[in-house]
């Protein structure tokens, strides 16, 4: 099975840095759970492009960053060795070697735990179903309903504040931590 693996939402929490700088500019008090929907940037009177610039300072402190499940390693190892998993993210290609970084530095490294990182445009937010692969591993809401009409492709859905109205049926699967991940993925 050819799996692709999310960074944003499934691997690192990207979020937590970004609240964090929208609090510090804005004098709010926004937490991760305020985060109800994928564009919630609206919701707090901002726009796409004070969010990309945002997130994008998260990326410059990659380091800093928290990281999502500490057993991601293991788990993507185990599956990596029967499964073809790639990482396939949305993100300027310029943090490329950031990304790669922060991998490294969780024990996530390339012909071990993944083959191949592929990074792609940012939107439209459905663009990564353009890509050939039998199962996704993702925190986008906006996979939900078009991966439902791919009867052969599967969606784990990384479970996160901002997904929580979709629903998960069918070839959609929600998962809490990447145990839940390895465990579904050896039972399709």
């Amino acid at each position: 099975m050819k799996i692709a693996v999310d960074i944003n939402g499934v691997l690192f929490s990207v979020i937590d840095k970004f609240i964090e700088y929208f609090n510090e500019r804005h004098q709010t008090q926004y937490t991760k759970q305020d985060v109800d929907n994928w564009e919630f940037y609206h919701d707090w009177n901002s726009s796409e492009r004070e969010f990309f610039e945002l997130f994008y300072k998260a990326y410059e402190n990659i380091m800093d960053i928290p990281f999502i499940d500490d057993d991601a390693s293991k788990y993507m190892e185990s599956l990596n060795l029967t499964h073809d998993v790639q990482i396939l993210s949305a993100l300027d290609t310029h943090y490329t070697p950031h990304v790669v970084e922060k991998l490294i530095y969780h024990g996530i490294e390339e012909g071990t735990q993944y083959r191949k990182l592929i990074i792609i445009k940012e939107k439209p937010w459905d663009l990564k179903l353009t890509h050939d692969f039998d199962l996704y591993v993702d925190d986008n809401p906006h996979l939900v309903e078009p991966i439902k009409q791919i009867d052969e492709r599967y969606l784990l859905l990384y479970d996160q504040p901002w997904n929580q109205d979709s629903i998960c049926e069918k070839n959609v699967i929600r998962v809490k931590n990447w145990k839940e991940v390895h465990d579904t993925i050896t039972t399709l």
